[in-house]
């Protein structure tokens, strides 16, 4: 049996919508949902993407282009994740701009949140609110080390809140979120393409011979 790809994904009015029943409709049956209206007032909305609806890179190198980001190459594999370079985010846009046919990149994870906490992106919807992974992050530090808790460590494993940038046709593989937790997405420029793979077809993609020793294992306790 192959993996099957069909169904739809419900799209809600996200101010219509109360804590209750989001937690009852989807968070408790873990199902995806596309919710609209709570983006409106986000200062990201207005700074990031120009009056006609493109990404105003000229905005990013302008006010964050110092900062060190991961920049994923998405034509090269590197184990089972693309291979990474660190760059600074000016120089990202310089080769974004440039549209080089040599290799298509893909900012990823980069702690925007915590390195620029002045700069209010976006206000975190109350559907979302119940953050216990970042609410702890934001009192204890990941490392405890002296020798390795140095500014650039505490920026980068320090929260989970991520910003994401990338022309046509970047993309990530397919992958499962930090300690399995649930997430959520907004996209204020451009359009994203997602693909989820229900419950029910998940063994389809684990190793043959992994999964075999799993299961085994599993019946014998």
């Amino acid at each position: 049996m192959g993996i099957e790809i069909g169904g739809q994904i419900e799209k809600v009015n996200g101010k219509e919508l109360c804590y209750n029943e989001f937690a009852e409709r989807y968070l408790a049956k873990n199902q995806p949902v596309v919710l609209t209206g709570l983006m409106d007032d986000w200062r990201a909305c207005r700074d990031w993407k120009t009056d006609n609806g493109y990404p105003n890179l000229q905005f990013f190198s302008t006010h964050f282009g110092k900062s060190k980001v991961q920049v994923a190459d998405c034509g090269t594999r590197e184990f089972t994740d693309q291979k990474r370079v660190e760059m600074t985010v000016s120089e990202f846009i310089e080769h974004w701009v440039e549209g080089s046919s040599n290799s298509l990149l893909y900012l990823k994870d980069w702690h925007f949140v915590k390195e620029y906490p002045e700069y209010v992106a976006y206000r975190t919807p109350l559907l979302f609110c119940d953050d216990w992974l970042n609410l702890y992050l934001d009192h204890y530090r990941m490392h405890k080390d002296p020798d390795t808790n140095q500014e650039n460590d505490d920026i980068t494993c320090s929260d989970y809140r991520f910003v994401y940038m990338g022309a046509k046709g970047s993309w990530t593989p397919l992958h499962a979120d930090v300690f399995r937790s649930y997430s959520w997405s907004a996209n204020v420029c451009g359009k994203k393409k997602w693909l989820f793979l229900s419950p029910s077809q998940c063994h389809l993609v684990f190793d043959r011979h992994v999964y075999d020793e799993l299961s085994y294992t599993n019946h014998m306790f």
